[in-house]
C-alpha cells in the first residue's frame, strides 16, 4: 500500500479522486435509465431502447476529443458552461419526449456530456508525479468501479418505485450539481495551476520582464552556449515547428493507434462479458444470480486494479489485454454457478487494468498542454468499443449462445494483442538493424 499511500499524499489527490466519484454517479445511471425509460415508460422493445443508447453513446464518442480540447485550451470551467446548461436541458426534454425526439435528445445529450473522464484523468496526471501515474489512475479506476457498482443499481430501485420520467428528473438535476461542483473546486489541469504564485521584488522583476522582452536574443545565446560546453539544448515540437503540440499528432500514428485499438477491442470485451454474464444465468434459470455474478466480476476488477497500481514493474497495455482474453476465455466453459462465479471473478482481474494501462500509455505520449483532448481519445475509444462490441457479440449471443460471444470476444482480444506485440517485435529488430548497418 506505500504507493497508494504516497499517491493520497499528493495535495489535492484524494479531492480529485471523491470529486471524481461523485460526478460520476449520474452518468453511470444513464444507459440503463433510458432503456428502463425506453420499454417500461415508453413501451418499445429493447431493441429500440438500444438505439437511445446507441445515440447517447455516439455523441459521447463524438465530443469526447472537442471537450478535452476546450479544457485544454479554454479551462475547465469556460468548457463545462455549455454541457452545464445543454446535458440537463437536453435530459428533461426526454423524460415528456416521444420516441423520435428522444433518440434525438440522447445524442445531444451525449454530445453535450460533462468529460469527467478526462477531467479527473487530466487532473491525476499533473497533481501526481510521473512515477505515481499508474498507482493514481488505478485507485481512480477502483473508485469508477464503486460508482458502477451502486449507482445503476440504485437508478433501477428508484425508477422502479416512483418511475422513469421522474428518475430522469432527478439526474438531470444530479448532473447540474455534479457540474457545479467541478467548477466550483476546478481541479488543477495544468502544472502551472498547482505552483504557488509568488511576488518577485521590484528590481527583480523588471530584470525578468526585460529578459522575456529580449527571448529571441537569449535563446540564441543560450543556443551557442549549449554548443560551445557541449550540452544537449531541449527543443520542443513547437520550437522545432512554430506549430503547437497535438494531441492528434501523437495518437494517429502507429504506437498511438494502437493504443486506441487496444482500448477499444478490451472494453468491446468488457460488453460481450457482460451481457453473457447476463444470457447464461438466464438461460439456466438462475436470473436472481445476475447481481452476485456482477458483484463478484466488479470486485475482480478491484482487485485486478489494486494489484496492477502496486506493481513495481509497468506491464504494457498489449500485455495486459492479452491477459484479458485469456482470463475471460474461462466463462465460456463455466458449467455451474460456482464455476461460473470463479471464472467472472478471473475475468474481472483485467478489466481495471486495462483501463489504467491505456490510459496512463496514452498520457504519456502527448505533452501536457493537449492531455486533457488526449484522454478525450481514450474516452472515445473505450465508448466506441463499447458501441461496437454491444450489437456485435450481442448478434453472436443470439445466434449461437452466450458462450460463443463471450469465447470469440476473448479470441479477439488475445489475437489483437499478439499481433500488436508481434508487429512491436519486429519494429524493433528492424531498428537495431539500421543502427547496427549505421555504426558498422
Amino acid at each position: 500500500m506505500k504507493v497508494y499511500r504516497q499517491v493520497l499524499a499528493a495535495p489535492g489527490a484524494l479531492g480529485v479522486l471523491i470529486l471524481g466519484l461523485l460526478a460520476r454517479i449520474p452518468f453511470s445511471t444513464l444507459g440503463l435509465l433510458l432503456t428502463l425509460h425506453c420499454v417500461f415508460g415508453l413501451g418499445r422493445s429493447y431493441l429500440e431502447a438500444g438505439l437511445i443508447v446507441t445515440a447517447s453513446t455516439l455523441g459521447t464518442a463524438i465530443s469526447s476529443p472537442w471537450r478535452g480540447r476546450l479544457v485544454d485550451r479554454h479551462g475547465l470551467r469556460r468548457a463545462l458552461v455549455p454541457s452545464l446548461i445543454i446535458e440537463p436541458l437536453a435530459l428533461v426534454g426526454a423524460a415528456f419526449a416521444g420516441y423520435e425526439l428522444l433518440v434525438a435528445l440522447a445524442f445531444l445529450g451525449g454530445l453535450f456530456s460533462i468529460p469527467v473522464w478526462t477531467i479527473v484523468r487530466t487532473s491525476l496526471s499533473v497533481i501526481v508525479p510521473a512515477t505515481l501515474r499508474r498507482s493514481a489512475f488505478s485507485l481512480d479506476a477502483v473508485f469508477t468501479e464503486v460508482v458502477f457498482m451502486a449507482g445503476p443499481a440504485a437508478a433501477t430501485i428508484v425508477a422502479m418505485r416512483i418511475g422513469t420520467q421522474e428518475t430522469l428528473l432527478i439526474v438531470a438535476a444530479l448532473v447540474v450539481a455534479a457540474g457545479v461542483g467541478l467548477m466550483i473546486a476546478n481541479p488543477p489541469t495544468r502544472s502551472s495551476q498547482v505552483m504557488l504564485p509568488t511576488r518577485l521584488p521590484a528590481p527583480l522583476e523588471a530584470s525578468e520582464n526585460a529578459a522575456l522582452a529580449q527571448k529571441k536574443v537569449i535563446l540564441e545565446a543560450k543556443v551557442a552556449e549549449d554548443l560551445t560546453t557541449g550540452q544537449i539544448p531541449v527543443v520542443t515540437e513547437e520550437m522545432l515547428t512554430g506549430r503547437a503540440p497535438s494531441a492528434r499528432g501523437a495518437l494517429l500514428t502507429a504506437g498511438g493507434l494502437t493504443l486506441l485499438l487496444a482500448t477499444a477491442v478490451g472494453n468491446g470485451t468488457i460488453m460481450a462479458t457482460d451481457m453473457s454474464i447476463v444470457a447464461i444465468l438466464e438461460s439456466a434459470g438462475t436470473g436472481a444470480a445476475i447481481a452476485v455474478a456482477m458483484s463478484v466480476w466488479c470486485f475482480g476488477s478491484l482487485v485486478g486494479g489494486f494489484a496492477y497500481g502496486a506493481a513495481s514493474r509497468t506491464i504494457g497495455p498489449l500485455w495486459v489485454l492479452l491477459g484479458l482474453g485469456v482470463l475471460t476465455m474461462p466463462v465460456a466453459f463455466a458449467s455451474t454457478l460456482p464455476l461460473l462465479l470463479v471464472a467472472v471473478f478471473l475475468a474481472g482481474l483485467g478489466l481495471a487494468p486495462l483501463i489504467t494501462s491505456t490510459g496512463e500509455a496514452i498520457s504519456q505520449r502527448v505533452p501536457e498542454e493537449v492531455r486533457g483532448e488526449a484522454m478525450g481519445w481514450h474516452g472515445s475509444a473505450m465508448t466506441v468499443g463499447a458501441a461496437i462490441g454491444s450489437p456485435l457479440f450481442g448478434a453472436v449471443i443470439d445466434a449461437r449462445g452466450a458462450t460463443w460471444g463471450v469465447a470469440l470476444a476473448a479470441i479477439a482480444a488475445i489475437v489483437v494483442a499478439l499481433i500488436g506485440l508481434i508487429a512491436r517485435q519486429i519494429r524493433r529488430q528492424r531498428r537495431l538493424r539500421e543502427l547496427r548497418l549505421r555504426f558498422a
